[in-house]
């Protein structure tokens, strides 16, 4: 018998690493209706992503691309932390941090054990095996690649890769 998931509707995105990436990321997901908790372990790299998200989404207002209400809820949505244990709770778990696979492992591995157990994790690596990154953790048919193009809220395509273990599903 063919395996089969359940999909759920995602709700809640967790973003890891609060630098260029990771802050794009983190707007695209508040501005698109998810609830968002940007981490970074820098409390002064999460002000400069909030700063940075929300001069961005200014522009989009001034131009007309972005009402000021939607504006304004995306940054509602968007919720900052050091604490990776916020994370908990995320639908899916986006890491954008440090381009080193043992960082990256790593860090999959500690997400590994908080987060629930449907959870995506995904890397937004370009370069770093994904099947390798999922070796880190008890879920290889739940890890993807999320690799966005920069700057994210302005370019729309986002590539996904599967790692070896990936198991296809309608996210």
């Amino acid at each position: 018998m063919a395996e089969t998931t359940t999909t759920k509707e995602t709700e809640v995105i967790g973003v890891v690493g609060g630098g260029q990436m990771g802050s794009g990321i983190a707007q695209v997901a508040a501005v698109s209706g998810f609830d968002v908790w940007l981490h970074d372990t820098d409390p002064a790299a999460l002000d400069r992503a909030v700063r940075a998200v929300s001069s961005s989404i200014g522009r989009f207002v001034s131009k007309g691309k972005l009402s000021r209400a939607a504006g304004s809820d995306a940054m509602k949505r968007l919720r900052c932390t050091s604490n990776l244990e916020d994370l908990r709770d995320a639908d899916v778990i986006i890491e954008a941090i440090v381009e080193s696979e043992e960082v990256k492992k790593t860090l999959f591995s500690k997400l590994d054990k908080i987060a629930k157990a449907t959870t995506i994790l995904a890397s937004n690596t370009s370069s770093i095996s994904i099947t390798r990154l999922a070796s880190g953790t008890s879920r290889p048919s739940q890890v993807i690649g999320m690799h966005f193009m920069n700057p994210p809220p302005l370019m729309k395509l986002i590539e996904i890769v599967r790692g070896a273990d990936t198991l296809m599903r309608s996210f």
